[in-house]
């Protein structure tokens, strides 16, 4: 006897009509590719009228100087960006020994290669007596 796997008769299943590349919705453009402009127009998420959309932002120009607005400082919007004197100044120099925190509750002793003034604070590059260079520790995690 010949093994028959067990599947439904042709009829039971129509062959699937084939692709012909066209979208159903909106046409075709130049050349044979999708027109999604009319895909979409066709949707109806399509805007009528790109003049009229607000992407947000302003058409104004700010005035930077003569504005007391803190988010109309800057183009984006928002406070300006602080400047050099608003930054807080290292409390460690280059070259001083300070006692890193460790993840155990432990201090291990380095010494400071670099102290960055950022938004966040100062920051430190160290490098432990081992030789490994630990970069991006905040000023708490340090001490004398």
């Amino acid at each position: 006897s010949s093994f028959r796997p067990n599947r439904p008769s042709p009829a039971h299943n129509p062959p699937l009509p084939a692709f012909d590349g066209r979208a159903k919705r909106g046409g075709m453009a130049a050349g044979g590719e999708v027109d999604l402009l009319a895909e979409a127009e066709a949707l109806g998420i399509a805007p009528e009228d790109d003049d009229d959309e607000d992407l947000g932002g302003t058409t104004d120009q700010c005035d930077v100087a003569g504005s007391d607005d803190p988010g109309n400082a800057t183009e984006g919007g928002g406070p300006p960006p602080p400047d050099e004197h608003t930054l807080v100044a290292p409390r460690y120099a280059v070259g001083q020994q300070v006692q890193v925190l460790r993840d155990s509750g432990s201090y291990a002793s380095c010494e400071i290669l670099a102290a960055d003034r950022t938004e966040m604070g100062p920051m430190y590059a160290v490098r432990f007596a081992d030789g490994f260079v630990q970069s991006l520790l905040r000023e708490e995690e340090l001490s004398l």
